[in-house]
This record gives structure tokens, sequence and C-alpha cells, in this order.
């Protein structure tokens, strides 16, 4: 079954995964007749079958919102939106998985992660001093953190964002949540970071649905 698991984390969201096991042909038929399959052209070949599975899992959470033919697009920032509807939505994929969040309420952002060292060899990029101690070379946190911030960089949606300096973030009060912090010249918001870990991956995700 590849539609591995729904959440509805407040009455106007859905969170979707999708396990990723079909050949890209059978993907291709999975998609809304209407839609427009040209962009996969400009996918990396690596990438083409996670590419789509997002998009058949986009367009199957679509349908609890809406039955109209709305077209997935992107922004000047390359934040995804469906045209016409009034609905914010993130996407997130790797090669066994993806994941989308889609809300007709609040701003969103969800990242997902194959957990490896990856992070761990960049980690001096990405993680401040207070964040480094915390994670303290530890594979699955620095994953985490790396997942997080993804989230964080996703739900802002502006460019130009220092991963290292303006997405600041420390362990939640709550389990399996992260403080997360986007600091400008702008701004000073916080946010609350769910995440889980799912068969050799983290999935992280926000929801800004305070006031903070």
């Amino acid at each position: 079954m590849p539609l591995l698991q729904i959440q509805q984390p407040n009455p106007h969201t859905l969170l979707g995964i999708w396990q990723t096991e079909e050949p890209l042909e059978e993907l291709l038929t999975l998609l809304p007749p209407h839609v427009d399959c040209t962009q996969i052209a400009q996918v990396h070949d690596k990438r083409k079958k996670e590419w789509l599975a997002s998009r058949v899992l986009a367009y199957t959470l679509l349908k609890q919102f809406t039955s109209a033919p709305a077209f997935l697009k992107k922004d000047e920032n390359g934040k995804p939106y469906f045209e016409d509807q009034q609905l914010c939505i993130s996407i997130s994929h790797s090669p066994c998985f993806a994941a989308v969040i889609i809300s007709s309420k609040y701003e969103v952002g969800i990242d997902i992660e194959l957990l490896s060292q990856k992070a761990l060899r960049v980690a001096n990029k990405f993680l401040n001093e207070a964040e480094k101690e915390f994670t303290a070379t530890d594979e699955n946190r620095t994953c985490l953190y790396w997942s997080a911030k993804e989230t964080l960089y996703k739900l802002y949606s502006r460019k130009q964002l220092i991963f290292k300096d303006n997405l600041i973030l420390s362990p939640g009060s709550d389990q399996n949540v992260l403080e997360g912090q986007v600091i400008t010249a702008e701004i000073s918001k916080l946010y609350h970071i769910k995440y889980e870990f799912l068969q050799n991956h983290v999935l992280t995700y926000c929801i800004n649905d305070t006031q903070t």
C-alpha cells in the first residue's frame, strides 16, 4: 500500500506520507488527468520517481479539501501552491518516501530525511554552538536538526536565510517537539516543530497556528 498514513494534526490540516514503491509509469497513471506532467523533464532521472510520488500524494490529499481540478504551481520563492485555492501546502521527498502537508487555515512546512552521516559532515555549516552541544555528534539528532531547519525554511518561504544564523533550534518542553525561531533584521518569531522517526527516516513539520 503506497499511501502509508494520513494524519489530521488539527481540523484544518492534513499530513500524508507515501511509501514510494511503484514504477514511474504507474505513478504517472495515478495523477489526475488534468495535470500537466511536462515539468518532470526538468527533474533529474534519479529523482523523477520521488518527485512524482510527492505530486500524487499532494493531489490525493487535495481531494479532502476540494473536488475542483486545481493546478499545483510554485511561486517566485519556489514555494508550492494550488492555483485558485486558499490552501497552504508544503512538500518533501526522499528516495523511499514522500511527505505532504496541506492546510486551509495555517502556513505549513514539512521535511523528510534519510538518517545518515551526511548531516554530520556539514554540521558546522548549519548548527550554532548551542545546537552542536545538544546534538553532540549524534547522527539522529543532527539529522533531526537539519530536517527541522529545512521545515522552518519552507514555512517562512523567503530566500537568503542562513541556516546557522537565522534559524535557531532548541529542545521543546513536550515530547517530540522542538522550539524553532526565525530571526532576521525584520522579525523574530517562535515556532513549534513536531517530529517523528519512521523507518530510518526523520519527519519534521510545523503548523503556524500561534500568534507568538
